[in-house]
């Protein structure tokens, strides 16, 4: 006896590949965020016009790097085929577009806000620099510095994040010390006028750029504790709540010799 099986009706079919075809090729209400690259900030990015009557700047040795997210504009059409290859990456988040971009935005409006930012964090950095030197350096007058002195050739990048590097980046180009000391160092986070920093979007995304250029340790706000991963390698993380204490762990190599995340009671290894 032979037995029969009944083939699937061809509308059935084009049932099924209909409702499992189109989603992927439609737009979808999403965001992809994938690391960023991490820019040199010496020689060319930041630099200090020297005063002639009072402070100057020193050479640096060693390098420090301003840490960027990559973000799909708020006009981006992202279909659900774009969605799954995030998804199949290691390194690629998809969130949806409401957690990002208030609604209406449009991407000429937020390439403004975030120039906007970047230039208000610049100011705030520049503030709490000053007011760190006079604690640590107290001979070095820095009453003449100000936002006209200060030089930061950046295209494409924009946002409040790079408070903290650029800080740390002015205390490398005023200070007599030789902060770097031959090292590389990453950091991200905002910075108020007062040095207290806070917290940024995307802070595993920056720590592979940072592991990417090699750099032995990057500093975050310890406000992003709560989104690392349970284990960190590769790199050194130190969590901080203000630019002094960046500034110090700088100035201390030896406080820099350890293994995983540090300044993190959820983390601390």
């Amino acid at each position: 006896m032979s037995l029969r099986f009944s083939q699937t009706p061809r509308f059935v079919k084009l049932l099924l590949s209909f409702i499992l075809v189109i989603p992927l090729i439609i737009p979808v209400n999403f965001v992809l965020i994938t690391p960023g690259e991490a820019t040199k900030l010496f020689p060319k990015m930041l630099n200090i016009s020297p005063s002639k009557n009072s402070f100057k700047t020193y050479p640096v040795n060693g390098q420090m790097y301003l840490l960027s997210i990559w973000v799909t504009n708020p006009e981006a059409e992202i279909f659900g085929y774009e969605v799954l290859a995030c998804w199949a990456e290691k390194d690629c988040v998809v969130v949806p577009r409401s957690a990002v971009y208030e609604k209406n935005t449009d991407d000429k409006s937020e390439t403004a806000v975030a120039k906007k930012e970047m230039k208000s964090s610049q100011s705030s950095a520049l503030t709490a620099t000053k007011s760190l030197f006079k604690k640590y350096y107290p001979t070095i007058d820095l009453s003449s510095l100000n936002d006209s002195n200060l030089k930061v050739s950046l295209r494409n990048t924009g946002g409040p994040s790079g408070g903290l590097i650029f800080s740390l980046g002015m205390s490398e180009l005023l200070a007599p010390d030789d902060l770097l000391q031959g090292r590389k160092i990453a950091a991200t986070g905002t910075v108020s006028a007062t040095g207290a920093v806070g917290a940024i979007g995307g802070v595993e995304e920056k720590i592979v750029a940072a592991r990417k250029v090699k750099a032995t340790v990057i500093f975050i706000s310890k406000e992003n504790c709560s989104e690392l991963p349970k284990s960190v390698t590769g790199i050194k993380v130190i969590a901080v709540s203000t630019l002094e204490q960046a500034f110090k762990a700088l100035r201390e190599p030896g406080k820099l010799n350890f293994r995983g995340v540090q300044g993190c009671t959820n983390l601390d290894s």
